[in-house]
């Protein structure tokens, strides 16, 4: 098969996982472990040693979404990776919730080491082989099944070579079962789902993608891969093919090609895979490549279901090697969407390129894109069609809420001797759509070589991950586009620590809780209140190569002043920085430090820098001390603000005070909402000591005014018969739950 390549900073009280708090201050950059000093390869009792290596073979160790199984709920991350063991290399899912990854699998259903699994979480077929380049997503009714492909080393009658699988995660059993037709079982054992179109044939790097050409259909996993074609004119080249479920529930696999041994018999897990697209090899001709030049090797190819209602499956791929059909040799990268038509499973292919279309048909140069250079540059994505081009990757997004979603393609290309990133998208519609560079034609990496790019959609925002060498180092870079009408770039975070190229020539997969999908209105309504943070894997360290995963998280969280205090209520204030993700912001409140009442949430939008925000909160306890802090919630987390205090005006308003010989009539109008309760105190001096010569108490009811007394009592009355003339203060007190607190004081004269 073909493998060829060219030549934290946070400050925080602690690290959010599902419901902790954190304090975070000021940094350049501020992305949240998942977990805290974890590794995601880790779950001993399972087979994955954290002690032991992930994969460090391209194009690809790990892929990750965001899903959840159970309709609505908010989606959380959802890894598989390529795990080193003490045998052969193993498939393994896990999935982050609650603060810490958790294995999902024990046992499989279908396979050859199902009944006695060395490796209790393994996905693997057959454990005595390596399983190489997993990919997840999740399909089923309201996108609650997760699906994963990978690829084995297969031997046994009619196999002994690399064929692709796929597999469902069953929650209620807790375990991965095969789906397909089988294609005999090798001689022993149960039969091979294998999805290859010829199990002698090499497939690798496969692709899933949940979804449905037809509205409102429950999505199914559609999957893509590359294989060594078994006909001319693409004899001996990797062949980009597509398959589709029948399914679940499928009793026979009668009349679906690539064939069942015994199409009549139930096939393995209720699913039957279906070959996509026109026959364009062999004499037949037969096999429905998608390679726009057959004579060369079609690879590393990704899959997304898009447009209106997300029904239109979309395949990108790059194509490399010397033509044989006088078209170009350098690296091409190429997509193709699935439409309607006479080819295998109701569907033909279109290739749809910066400034041309063309079909995928079995004319003699494979269509319109393949009569000459000049076409083949038209129906390519390439900024420049003689660069090289490759490692693409393919997400399903709208930067316009309410539109149809398009596909968002990246990948590398050399440009002065560099590999650098470029996005594209689909503009326009029908036959004038075409591909456009985002960030005005220009990558948006910059400097040294950047390469193994992904892109994802959190919301209405496409995010871009790549590796990058800086300096000595390895590093990884993400970021995300602004502006729908000009999509510009802005880098988020350029200092991930990452495995050196040479050891790990892998992507850092990335996804979010809110990837544009039927179910959620393509990004624009969050299922379960969801955030959508944006995540991602990467791989670190030499000996061992671990796995992580960071969140995106927000920086300089400032609980600001209050304003327009009132005796029951104030304007909270704060600031934080996005660091290029939406959130959500609000604040605690309470009358100590334990707050115990949060404002609702507001919506903070993508952005970068410092982004203000308040809040109205009512109902406070009138003339009382009320500590209050900013608050940042994403989907890992609440991050929190330093503590402030504001103390509210009391709701008892004091008017004019008359004296009438030893009483004292004071006007008290009471603002609240509820009865007012005073207590009026007369005090006077006598040497350094103050002296009480009379007290009162009275109610007011809401809203109302009274006019409240208080007497000299008897000493008061023994100092002004004695003094003839007394001064006092009155101190009018307004009782806040258990205590009277002093809201007013007055200075009164009595005469005798």
């Amino acid at each position: 098969m073909v493998r060829e390549r060219r030549g934290m900073g946070r400050v925080a009280a602690g690290v959010a996982a599902g419901g902790m708090v954190l304090g975070v201050a000021s940094t350049a950059l501020a992305l949240q472990p998942l977990p805290p000093g974890g590794q995601v390869n880790s779950d001993v009792a399972a087979g994955i040693d954290p002690a032991r290596s992930v994969s460090g073979e391209d194009p690809a160790n790990a892929d990750v979404t965001g899903g959840a199984l159970t309709a609505g709920k908010v989606a959380v991350p959802w890894a598989v990776f390529r795990q080193l063991t003490t045998g052969t290399d193993q498939v393994f899912s896990r999935s982050f919730a609650g603060g810490a990854w958790t294995t999902r699998g024990a046992g499989t259903v279908g396979g050859r080491s199902s009944a006695s699994p060395t490796f209790a979480g393994s996905l693997n077929f057959d454990q005595t082989q390596d399983g190489e380049a997993p990919a997840i997503d999740f399909a089923g009714t309201g996108r609650t099944v997760p699906w994963s492909t990978w690829y084995e080393n297969t031997t046994g009658i009619g196999f002994g070579t690399n064929n692709v699988f796929a597999s469902r995660f069953d929650s209620t059993t807790g375990k991965w079962i095969f789906a397909g037709q089988g294609r005999t079982n090798g001689g022993s054992g149960p039969e091979v789902p294998s999805l290859n179109l010829h199990t002698d044939q090499d497939a690798e790097n496969p692709s899933v993608a949940g979804g449905s050409a037809v509205a409102g259909n429950a999505p199914g996993p559609w999957v893509t891969w590359q294989e060594t074609g078994a006909h001319a004119p693409g004899l001996g080249k990797d062949q980009i093919f597509v398959e589709k479920p029948l399914g679940p529930g499928r009793t026979d696999c009668l009349g679906v090609t690539p064939a069942s041994d015994l199409p009549a018999n139930p096939p393995v897990g209720g699913f039957c895979w279906q070959q996509v697209g026109v026959q364009r090899l062999g004499a037949g001709p037969s096999d429905p490549s998608l390679n726009v030049d057959r004579t060369r090797d079609g690879v590393e190819p990704d899959i997304a279901f898009t447009g209106t209602n997300d029904t239109v499956p979309w395949v990108v791929w790059y194509e490399l090697g010397a033509s044989g059909d006088a078209l170009h040799n350098n690296e091409m990268v190429f997509a193709a969407k699935a439409v309607p038509g006479a080819g295998d499973g109701g569907f033909s292919w279109t290739s749809v390129g910066s400034g041309a279309q063309g079909a995928l048909d079995a004319t003699a140069h494979g269509g319109s894109c393949g009569t000459s250079q000049a076409n083949e540059a038209a129906c390519s994505l390439n900024a420049n069609a003689a660069a090289d081009a490759e490692d693409p990757r393919v997400a399903a997004g709208t930067m316009t809420p309410g539109s149809a979603t398009v596909p968002w393609v990246v990948w590398d290309e050399t440009v002065s001797g560099v590999p650098q990133v470029f996005v594209s998208r689909l503009t326009g519609t029908g036959a004038a759509a075409r591909f456009q560079l985002a960030n005005g034609g220009q990558p948006v990496s910059t400097g040294s070589g950047a390469t193994r790019p992904d892109i994802t959609f959190s919301g209405n925002t496409p995010y871009v991950t790549w590796r990058q060498t800086v300096g000595a180092t390895q590093l990884g870079f993400v970021g995300h586009l602004v502006n729908a009408a000009n999509p510009t770039f802005v880098l988020d975070a350029s200092n991930i620590p990452l495995t050196p190229t040479a050891q790990a020539d892998v992507r850092e997969p990335i996804s979010a809780g809110c990837t544009a999908n039927p179910f959620n209105a393509d990004g624009a309504n969050c299922q379960g209140g969801a955030q959508g943070t944006p995540f991602f894997l990467f791989t670190n360290g030499t000996s061992p190569l671990g796995l992580f995963a960071d969140a995106y998280s927000p920086a300089g969280l400032t609980t600001g002043a209050a304003s327009g205090v009132t005796a029951s209520g104030a304007t909270l204030t704060g600031t934080l920085d996005p660091q290029g993700a939406a959130l959500g912001v609000g604040f605690e409140f309470g009358t100590t430090t334990a707050y115990g009442q949060t404002t609702s949430l507001s919506h903070v939008a993508v952005a970068n820098g410092a982004t203000p925000f308040s809040a109205a909160v009512s109902g406070l306890p009138a003339h009382t001390l009320v500590h209050y802090r900013a608050i940042a919630v994403t989907d890992f987390g609440t991050f929190v603000g330093a503590d402030r205090t504001l103390t509210t005006k009391s709701a008892v308003t004091v008017g004019k005070v008359k004296v009438r010989g030893t009483k004292v009539t004071v006007a008290v109008t009471c603002n609240g909402t509820t009865t007012c309760r005073l207590k009026l105190r007369l005090t006077t001096r006598i040497g350094k000591r103050s002296v009480v010569v009379g007290s009162a108490k009275g109610k007011v009811k809401a809203g109302r005014t009274k006019h409240l007394s208080v007497s000299l009592n008897h000493k008061g009355r023994a100092l002004l018969s004695k003094q003839h003339r007394l001064k006092a203060k009155l101190t009018v007190y307004d009782k806040q739950g258990k205590k009277y607190k002093a809201i007013a004081h007055k200075t009164v004269v009595f005469k005798s």
